[in-house]
């Protein structure tokens, strides 16, 4: 038979040639002959989307499997991934607030409080975070709850960690109770309802924190005034938006964080307010955040934000504001002033 052109097949072992210059037979028709062993490959590149995530916190990490966040093997449960994915970016925000504030140039404590911790998800993440970061830093952490029996509980899980969370303590109580006569450097309240929110921020504020975190819940008592308040205001365009009740419980919100982002701002903190994480984890997304400024702000700069937070509670007929309250800051013009005209949306009435 004529000689015929050889073919060549690549695999991961090396490059064969299929011989065909043999002649047919019935013990053997043709053969593959390897030409050329390949190296080792190297293992692929992961597609972008693929890629090990940078994150702050292992997911094996052993009080995430103490939790119930993650299996044995580190890996999340399915029910607990947004879980997971909440404390990453919660510790990943305080940890640049940390920095931000300066707190550690002049000490080497460093303290936060978690009021109303509930099972203390975040409360762990936070405090394993900043012993890692801060290695030299002494970090105290506290986790308050009305649940004497959950309190009980993750107190066990923090002493079978060990030594790395001797820090951390949880403890029996409310926002009213927790008093101390130390200032603290961080505090942390998520999804306390309605003014319970004020009420912490106003601790926090009391106790002249560095750093103020709040994811605010419901907004019961400003909705009750706008309620009342566009009841009577059918003739304003603004009525409009707000006789569908979505529109009203998100402005109820929008204006009742706006309000406290002032009253911190008059406090002499720098404030941002944004989103948390997804909406996909969680409806009550809304985080604000404080730092305490070095220089305060001067009186007429405070004057500024103290007609701005009446212009926002008058346009709204927000007659009463749990931390307006609690820091004695009236929300209601003087008569004086409601009389003069105001550029911009006149109030709802």
């Amino acid at each position: 038979l004529p000689i015929l052109s050889a073919e060549e097949i690549k695999t991961v072992h090396g490059t064969w040639k299929l011989d065909l210059t043999q002649k047919a037979s019935k013990k053997d028709i043709c053969k593959f002959i390897r030409c050329k062993e390949n190296k080792p490959i190297e293992a692929t590149k992961p597609l972008s989307h693929d890629q090990p995530k940078n994150v702050l916190l292992s997911p094996s990490a052993p009080f995430f499997q103490k939790l119930g966040i993650t299996d044995a093997n580190g890996k999340p449960k399915i029910s607990r991934s947004s879980k997971l994915r909440q404390c990453q970016k919660f510790v990943e925000i305080v940890s640049r607030l940390v920095d931000e504030s300066n707190i550690l140039s002049e000490s080497k404590d460093l303290g936060f409080v978690d009021m109303g911790c509930g099972r203390g998800y975040l409360t762990f993440a936070l405090h394993s975070h900043l012993h890692d970061k801060y290695d030299n830093v002494n970090v105290q952490s506290k986790g308050i709850d009305a649940r004497p029996k959950l309190m009980n509980e993750v107190n066990a899980i923090a002493k079978d960690l060990g030594s790395h969370f001797d820090g951390l303590q949880f403890m029996t109580g409310t926002i009213e109770s927790a008093e101390s006569n130390d200032d603290i450097d961080i505090l942390i309240a998520l999804h306390a309802c309605d003014t319970a929110t004020d009420d912490s921020l106003w601790y926090g504020i009391k106790k002249n924190a560095s750093v103020i975190v709040s994811a605010p819940c419901c907004h019961k008592q400003v909705r009750m005034y706008l309620d009342a308040h566009v009841a009577k205001a059918n003739d304003h365009p603004y009525a409009d938006v707000l006789r569908h009740n979505i529109y009203k419980e998100r402005i109820a919100e929008t204006v009742t964080d706006s309000m406290r982002a002032l009253l911190l701002e008059i406090s002499d903190y720098d404030v941002q307010v944004f989103e948390f994480i997804g909406g996909e984890h969680t409806s009550k997304n809304v985080m604000i955040t404080a730092i305490k400024r070095k220089k305060p702000r001067t009186t007429a700069q405070k004057e500024e934000l103290k007609v701005r937070l009446k212009s926002l509670a008058e346009m709204h007929g927000i007659k009463q504001q749990k931390l307006a309250d609690l820091m004695d800051e009236p929300i209601l013009p003087k008569k004086s002033d409601s009389k003069k005209q105001k550029k911009g949306m006149p109030p709802l009435e």
